[in-house]
């Protein structure tokens, strides 16, 4: 690495690690807030809120990471145009594409950070921390060595089963009975609570034990209600964020092996992969801006420019992956689609660079 890659390599990752810094301590902070109304219920108490907020924080830094790469290397690189070493760098022979090359090693570091944020370290470090709150809430709740919880209301009988290190899925299992009789055994992938506190059963099937035959039925998505505390779900739903990249993939193949629909942990598969792509390329984006009309600009502007383009990204994947999976989009397509729009705004901004 020559003394110029380590020049605009400090330049550039020094403002980006602050920002996201910023970010990150501003999402911590505003869910702590949001952690007070838990605060008092079970064994909850204001030190756990603190630990589950802090290890969360791997999760808020992969998906902030995108954003704040492109603010930092706006800054960075924003404040060396404004003292115009880029221009003298430029004057002293350096061509484009080798300025292009030394920004993009931040761009490949941040990507391996990012990465390894996303495989390892953010989803683990979450499943940890949504079981350690709902066993602190629910303080009556005992999880055994069998990683399960069983839950009796009335004449049904709950199976919560967690995620595991080994790629044991979790899952809902529901078993209704009449006395000694079993009356209907059904089961979900995951759940969630809806407006109207009724369980939102995803790749719902069931099987209903009647006197004359026996009904299988298979849906989608399934609404029920239960007496039973939300917080539960934490202990049970396998949730994509919460899984490894590896384990993703493997429970995309068990879900495809089991008939049943995969499409949201497809979205979100590619959605992680185009994601860490996507931070290089930030990162890049910003090298033409500098050279542009943000020249002479001062670091509000450059904020403001900043913060438009991310905050586009973020909301295009989120409204993208939320409708290819309502709508039955190819996820391959909904995944690449903002990052294809970004690496192409990227060509065209430098193009137009001299």
């Amino acid at each position: 690495m020559s003394i110029l890659d380590r020049y605009l390599l400090r330049a550039t990752i020094t403002p980006i690690l602050l920002v996201l810094s910023v970010l990150v301590g501003l999402s911590a902070f505003i869910e702590i807030v949001g952690q007070m109304d838990d605060v008092g219920q079970g064994n909850y108490r204001l030190i756990d809120a603190i630990v589950y907020v802090a290890l969360r924080i791997p999760r808020a830094a992969f998906e902030m990471l995108p954003a704040a790469a492109l603010l930092g290397a706006l800054l960075g690189l924003g404040n060396l145009a404004s003292r115009s070493e880029l221009v003298v760098m430029r004057a002293s022979g350096v061509s484009r594409l080798r300025l292009l090359g030394s920004v993009a090693i931040t761009g490949l570091l941040l990507v391996f950070v990012m990465g390894l944020l996303g495989e390892s370290i953010a989803p683990s470090m979450g499943q940890y921390a949504r079981q350690m709150r709902a066993t602190k809430v629910l303080a009556d709740v005992t999880i055994g060595e069998g990683q399960e919880i069983w839950l009796k209301e009335g004449d049904l009988i709950v199976n919560l089963r967690q995620l595991s290190a080994d790629f044991t899925f979790g899952g809902v299992y529901l078993f209704a009975v009449n006395g000694n009789s079993l009356q209907q055994i059904a089961r979900a992938d995951s759940a969630d609570i809806d407006a109207n506190e009724r369980w939102l059963l995803r790749n719902y099937a069931e099987t209903s034990f009647e006197p004359e035959e026996v009904t299988a039925l298979t849906l989608r998505q399934a609404l029920q209600t239960y007496d039973l505390s939300p917080d539960l779900l934490g202990l049970s739903v396998v949730r994509p964020d919460l899984l490894a990249t590896l384990g993703l993939w493997r429970y995309i193949g068990f879900l495809d092996a089991n008939g049943l629909d995969s499409v949201r942990y497809r979205v979100a598969l590619w959605t992680r992969v185009a994601n860490v792509i996507s931070v290089g390329v930030m990162v890049v984006l910003a090298l033409p801006f500098v050279f542009g009309s943000l020249r002479s600009s001062g670091n509000g502007a450059r904020m403001v420019v900043g913060l438009l383009v991310g905050l586009g990204y973020y909301l295009s994947t989120k409204m993208l992956g939320s409708s290819g999976e309502v709508f039955e989009l190819d996820p391959v397509l909904v995944a690449w689609a903002p990052t294809a729009v970004l690496l192409l705004v990227t060509a065209v901004a430098l193009s137009r660079v001299r």
